[in-house]
C-alpha cells in the first residue's frame, strides 16, 4: 500500500514538474543576448518589446493581485476587438518611480504604489494591438538596451526579491556600473507552477558604459 501511494505521489510530482518545464517554460519572453555571466549574474542586451501595464493603488500582494486582474482582463478579451492575446512571460513589477515600465501619460505615483506589466507577444506593436477597454491599461514600447539580471528559484516573495536586488546592486557597485531606471521584479511562472522550477529575476536597466 505504501509503495502504491508513493508511486502515485511520484507520478503526480513528475506531471507537475513536466507541466512547469514544458508548458510554462515554453511561453514567449523578450529576446535578449547574454553579454557576460558571472556568479549568478547576467549582463544582457534586450531587443525592444511591447508591454501592457497598469498602476495599482496598493503595494505588496494586494497590489500584485489587483494589477494582475486588470492586465489579465485585457489579454483575455477585455479590449475593443474582443481579441485574446497569448500569455507570455515574465510578469513585471516596478515599485519605484521611473521609466523601466514607461507610461503613455504622466501618472502621479506615491511610494506605496506599484506598476505591473505583461509582455506582449513577439512581433506585436503598439499600433496593431487591440485598444484596452479599461482606462487603467497602457500600451507602450520598451527599449532597455543593456540590463543586468539575477535569478532565483522557488516562490517569488517580496522579501526574496528585495534580497536579490540588494545583491545585484552590490555587484553593480563593484563593477562600476550605474542603473538608469528602477529595478524590476520578474516572475516567469503562474502560482500553480512546481515551486523548485519557478523562475524569478530582478532586472535593472543600465546606463551605457
Amino acid at each position: 500500500m505504501l509503495s502504491w501511494t508513493l508511486g502515485i505521489a511520484a507520478t503526480a510530482i513528475g506531471l507537475w514538474a513536466g507541466y512547469t518545464h514544458f508548458y510554462e517554460g515554453g511561453l514567449g519572453q523578450p529576446e535578449y543576448t547574454v553579454l557576460e555571466a558571472k556568479d549568478g549574474v547576467e549582463y544582457r542586451r534586450y531587443a525592444p518589446f511591447v508591454i501592457a501595464s497598469t498602476q495599482t493603488n496598493r503595494d505588496g500582494q494586494r497590489g500584485l493581485s489587483s494589477g494582475f486582474r486588470v492586465l489579465a482582463g485585457y489579454i483575455f478579451g477585455g479590449n475593443q476587438q474582443d481579441e485574446s492575446i497569448a500569455m507570455t512571460t515574465p510578469v513585471l513589477q516596478q515599485n519605484a518611480e521611473g521609466e523601466s515600465l514607461p507610461m503613455t501619460a504622466p501618472v502621479l505615483q506615491s511610494s506605496d504604489e506599484m506598476r505591473m506589466a505583461f509582455v506582449m507577444p513577439a512581433g506585436r506593436t503598439v499600433d496593431d494591438l487591440p485598444l484596452p477597454q479599461s482606462s487603467k491599461v497602457s500600451l507602450n514600447d520598451v527599449d532597455w538596451g543593456e540590463a543586468v539580471a539575477i535569478r532565483f528559484a522557488g516562490r517569488g516573495r517580496q522579501a526574496r526579491f528585495k534580497k536579490a536586488e540588494a545583491k545585484l546592486r552590490e555587484v553593480l557597485q563593484v563593477d562600476g556600473r550605474t542603473a538608469r531606471a528602477p529595478a524590476l521584479y520578474a516572475q516567469y511562472n503562474s502560482p500553480s507552477a512546481f515551486p523548485p522550477l519557478r523562475r524569478n529575476e530582478v532586472i535593472i536597466p543600465l546606463e551605457p558604459k
